[in-house]
């Protein structure tokens, strides 16, 4: 299972890249090289603190 989350939806939750950062335990810059999509891992984490995020579960990955 994977979810899929935009990086939009994420920012317009947590308002900066610095917060986002903040609340799952990572660096801005690794928020700064995100895609269009939220990696799995960190997507996941976000959801734990705000399961309200607009978001997709999905069986296969879909290509980047």
């Amino acid at each position: 299972m994977h979810i899929v989350m935009k990086t939009s939806d994420a920012l317009a939750i947590f308002k900066t890249k610095v917060r986002i950062a903040q609340e799952i335990g990572i660096t801005k810059q690794a928020v700064s090289q995100w895609g269009e999509t939220v990696p799995d891992e960190s997507a996941l984490k976000l959801l734990r603190k705000k399961p309200e995020i607009p978001h997709r579960e999905v069986s296969e990955k879909i290509p980047a």
